[in-house]
Protein backbone atom coordinates (compact mmCIF):
# COMPACT_ATOMS: atom_id res chain seq x y z
CA UNK A 1 0.00 0.00 0.00
CA UNK A 2 1.08 3.30 -0.75
CA UNK A 3 0.28 6.60 1.21
CA UNK A 4 0.04 9.64 -0.45
CA UNK A 5 -0.90 13.60 0.96
CA UNK A 6 -4.52 14.61 -0.41
CA UNK A 7 -5.20 16.64 -3.61
CA UNK A 8 -6.31 20.42 -2.41
CA UNK A 9 -7.76 21.58 -5.15
CA UNK A 10 -11.52 23.04 -5.84
CA UNK A 11 -13.89 20.18 -7.04
CA UNK A 12 -16.69 22.18 -9.50
CA UNK A 13 -18.19 18.57 -9.50
CA UNK A 14 -18.26 17.84 -5.97
CA UNK A 15 -19.91 21.33 -5.10
CA UNK A 16 -22.83 20.84 -7.25
CA UNK A 17 -23.25 17.37 -6.76
CA UNK A 18 -23.35 18.20 -3.23
CA UNK A 19 -25.86 20.99 -3.52
CA UNK A 20 -28.48 18.58 -5.93
CA UNK A 21 -27.93 15.79 -2.95
CA UNK A 22 -28.33 18.55 -0.03
CA UNK A 23 -31.60 20.24 -2.03
CA UNK A 24 -33.18 16.45 -3.30
CA UNK A 25 -32.73 15.11 0.53
CA UNK A 26 -34.23 18.66 1.75
CA UNK A 27 -37.38 18.30 -1.05
CA UNK A 28 -37.91 14.69 0.41
CA UNK A 29 -38.05 15.61 3.47
CA UNK A 30 -40.13 18.73 3.44
CA UNK A 31 -42.47 16.40 0.81
CA UNK A 32 -42.51 14.05 3.87
CA UNK A 33 -43.29 16.86 6.96
CA UNK A 34 -45.73 18.10 4.59
CA UNK A 35 -48.04 14.87 3.94
CA UNK A 36 -47.70 14.31 7.65
CA UNK A 37 -49.02 18.08 7.82
CA UNK A 38 -46.07 19.09 9.83
CA UNK A 39 -46.29 23.09 9.90
CA UNK A 40 -43.51 23.80 12.85
CA UNK A 41 -41.09 25.83 11.33
CA UNK A 42 -38.25 24.53 14.18
CA UNK A 43 -39.02 21.23 12.80
CA UNK A 44 -38.66 22.17 9.00
CA UNK A 45 -35.28 23.79 9.31
CA UNK A 46 -33.97 20.50 11.57
CA UNK A 47 -34.87 18.61 8.87
CA UNK A 48 -33.50 20.71 6.54
CA UNK A 49 -30.43 20.92 8.83
CA UNK A 50 -30.21 17.31 9.10
CA UNK A 51 -30.41 17.25 4.98
CA UNK A 52 -27.46 19.72 4.61
CA UNK A 53 -25.26 17.73 7.33
CA UNK A 54 -25.48 14.37 5.45
CA UNK A 55 -24.78 16.25 1.93
CA UNK A 56 -21.82 18.21 3.48
CA UNK A 57 -20.30 14.84 5.07
CA UNK A 58 -20.59 13.05 2.27
CA UNK A 59 -18.49 15.47 0.30
CA UNK A 60 -15.90 16.22 3.09
CA UNK A 61 -15.83 11.91 3.17
CA UNK A 62 -15.18 11.25 0.18
CA UNK A 63 -14.06 14.75 -2.13
CA UNK A 64 -9.70 14.98 -1.83
CA UNK A 65 -9.99 18.68 -2.49
CA UNK A 66 -10.82 21.37 -0.22
CA UNK A 67 -14.12 19.89 1.43
CA UNK A 68 -15.02 22.54 3.36
CA UNK A 69 -15.56 25.24 1.08
CA UNK A 70 -17.33 22.42 -1.23
CA UNK A 71 -19.36 21.77 1.26
CA UNK A 72 -19.80 25.53 2.40
CA UNK A 73 -20.72 26.50 -1.23
CA UNK A 74 -22.59 23.48 -1.96
CA UNK A 75 -24.80 24.34 0.92
CA UNK A 76 -25.10 27.83 -0.14
CA UNK A 77 -26.56 27.13 -3.63
CA UNK A 78 -28.69 24.47 -2.40
CA UNK A 79 -30.12 27.55 0.30
CA UNK A 80 -30.37 29.60 -2.68
CA UNK A 81 -32.05 27.32 -4.69
CA UNK A 82 -34.53 26.58 -1.76
CA UNK A 83 -35.23 30.25 -1.37
CA UNK A 84 -36.00 31.01 -5.13
CA UNK A 85 -38.48 28.19 -5.26
CA UNK A 86 -40.16 29.54 -1.63
CA UNK A 87 -40.33 33.45 -3.13
CA UNK A 88 -41.90 31.57 -6.53
CA UNK A 89 -44.17 29.43 -4.71
CA UNK A 90 -45.35 32.33 -2.64
CA UNK A 91 -46.68 34.67 -5.71
CA UNK A 92 -45.60 37.96 -4.36
CA UNK A 93 -46.91 37.61 -0.63
CA UNK A 94 -45.14 38.48 2.12
CA UNK A 95 -42.69 36.42 3.60
CA UNK A 96 -41.60 36.73 7.27
CA UNK A 97 -37.89 37.34 7.00
CA UNK A 98 -37.03 35.56 10.41
CA UNK A 99 -38.58 32.58 8.60
CA UNK A 100 -36.24 32.63 5.88
CA UNK A 101 -33.01 33.10 7.95
CA UNK A 102 -34.40 29.81 10.25
CA UNK A 103 -35.00 28.37 7.30
CA UNK A 104 -31.49 28.86 5.47
CA UNK A 105 -28.59 30.23 7.40
CA UNK A 106 -28.91 26.82 10.34
CA UNK A 107 -28.54 24.30 7.29
CA UNK A 108 -25.78 26.19 5.95
CA UNK A 109 -23.75 25.65 9.00
CA UNK A 110 -24.82 22.37 9.05
CA UNK A 111 -23.75 21.95 5.33
CA UNK A 112 -20.23 23.48 6.56
CA UNK A 113 -20.10 21.33 10.22
CA UNK A 114 -20.87 17.98 7.85
CA UNK A 115 -17.79 19.06 5.44
CA UNK A 116 -15.76 19.35 8.40
CA UNK A 117 -17.00 16.07 10.33
CA UNK A 118 -16.28 14.28 6.88
CA UNK A 119 -12.66 15.59 6.25
CA UNK A 120 -11.72 14.77 9.48
CA UNK A 121 -13.08 11.05 9.13
CA UNK A 122 -11.51 11.25 5.85
CA UNK A 123 -8.10 12.10 7.47
CA UNK A 124 -4.89 13.59 6.00
CA UNK A 125 -3.60 11.20 3.76
CA UNK A 126 -4.84 8.54 0.57
CA UNK A 127 -3.84 4.81 0.89
CA UNK A 128 -4.10 2.97 -2.28
CA UNK A 129 -3.06 -0.15 -3.83
CA UNK A 130 -0.39 -0.34 -6.11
Amino acid sequence: MTLYAKDKSFSAGWMIGGAVVMFIANLFLGTALAVLEVTSIWVLAGAACASFLIGGFMIGWKSEGQTIIEAGMAAALASGAAIMIVFVRSRGSSLEPLSLVIGTAPPFLCGLLGGFLGEKVQGDSVEVQD
